[in-house]
């Protein structure tokens, strides 16, 4: 019997060391796909990190294989292709099986909070982060931000470090949890600190958030959907376009002609096109919207053309934003962008072999201004407060309104 035992024992180590054999060597020709595509499509991978270093960090990482989870493994990628220095060159979690904490966290006024949850965790919202699992969020957030994708600047690292605080994957493989399937948050809530263990999720639904976005200015008058329409004041002589994704050339060509349309049959005099939670898409698509708005004779180009930017304007967003100031005459109004206005964009991706995660690069080099800062900035900044998230305050909108409606403070 005891010889039995013994044989089977060590059939089990034997397979878990073929096991883990198999594991490690998948991750090693996945490493060097990873180092070969970065290399070759990259239009200049090492404008930022040294080839040398990039070597010896992939070196580092194959080295370290066999007493690393996966998790850790994805860390290490994601945290040397942050390295690779521009926000389109990225390692994101973007598989459908990886787990996630049923809420979602935003940075504000420099502390972390919850602007989006499920139905079960509904009392959480606008709640502070104050640890997980014991790590106060400030460190949380601080060794999010190493690894966080899609990051240029420190306004798109705010956006992207704190929205995988919730990544369960993430904090797993920076070793703040033990596993995926749960963790321990502690928040602080009307002064009150509450402790909950949360179980993650590979699909949480939604359903309540705070927003400054639901102050209802306008509505609809023509859309697309719900991230492209535009509206006017009751006189009609203020336009206001929400543009918040892309949609295909053909719609974006048919949207413009109706807004020009419209606004030449009601005159109106003034412009408000808003580029704010747009990540991005293709600014020539951007670029169809501007061109038959030069033919409204009524706008007024000197002072009346207004762009909405946040940090989460990024990509072609950032580009058609610096681009509306040159062809519109628009000033920007917000808050500075996620994206610099000279560096590499136009994202390609490829997916590596064996883990099938996917890893995205820069195809282009664009400089849409000359001026070398590390963002798009606003020629009036306007901050959000938690309190315009709390009470559905769109100040940044209103600061327009409010700026249309006295030309002498233009």
């Amino acid at each position: 019997m005891k010889v039995c035992l013994s044989v089977w024992l060590l059939l089990i180590l034997s397979n878990h060391g073929f096991a883990q054999s198999d594991r490690v060597e998948h991750w090693q020709q996945d490493i060097d796909y990873y180092a070969e595509q970065m290399v070759a499509r990259h239009i200049d991978p090492f404008s930022v990190l040294s080839e040398s270093d990039f070597r010896a960090e992939l070196k580092r990482i194959r080295s370290t294989l066999s007493h690393k989870t996966d998790n850790q493994i994805l860390i290490d990628l994601m945290r040397l292709t942050r390295r690779i220095g521009d926000g389109h060159t990225a390692f994101p979690l973007w598989k459908e099986t990886f787990e996630r904490f049923p809420i979602r966290f935003k940075k504000i006024e420099n502390t972390v909070r919850v602007i989006e949850t499920t139905t079960e965790y509904a009392a959480l919202l606008g709640a502070t982060l104050i640890s997980i699992n014991g790590v106060s969020a400030a460190e949380a957030f601080k060794a999010m931000a190493t690894v966080a994708p899609f990051t240029e600047n420190p306004y798109s690292e705010s956006i992207s470090a704190a929205s995988y605080l919730a990544s369960a994957v993430a904090l797993n493989g920076l070793g703040m949890i033990p596993n995926t399937q749960h963790a321990q948050f502690i928040f602080a809530i009307n002064g009150k600190q509450q402790r909950i263990v949360m179980a993650s999720d590979t699909n949480p639904k939604f359903t309540n958030a705070l927003s400054h976005f639901n102050d209802n200015l306008f509505s609809p008058h023509e859309q697309i959907n719900d991230d492209l329409w535009f509206g006017s004041t009751a006189n009609h002589k203020t336009v206001y376009v929400k543009f918040r994704r892309y949609p295909s050339a053909s719609d974006m060509s048919a949207f413009a002609e109706d807004l020009l349309e419209f606004i030449n049959e009601h005159e109106s005099k003034n412009l408000i096109i808003d580029l704010r939670d747009n990540y991005g898409g293709d600014f020539f698509v951007g670029l169809i919207l501007a061109q038959p708005l030069v033919l409204a004779d009524s706008i007024d180009w000197k002072s009346g053309v207004y762009t909405l930017i946040d940090g989460v304007t990024f990509s072609a967003a950032m580009s058609n934003a610096a681009q509306y100031t040159q062809i519109l005459n628009s000033k920007l109004v917000g808050t500075p962008t996620g994206a610099r206005p000279s560096g590499y964009q136009d994202m390609g991706q490829f997916q590596l072999p064996n883990s099938g995660h996917t890893v995205t690069y820069s195809k282009r080099l664009y400089h849409f201004k000359e001026d070398g800062k590390d963002a798009l900035y606003p020629d009036h900044h306007v901050a959000i407060t938690f309190k315009d998230y709390m009470n559905g305050y769109d100040r940044q909108l209103r600061w327009v309104l409010k700026t249309l409606d006295k030309p002498s403070e233009k």
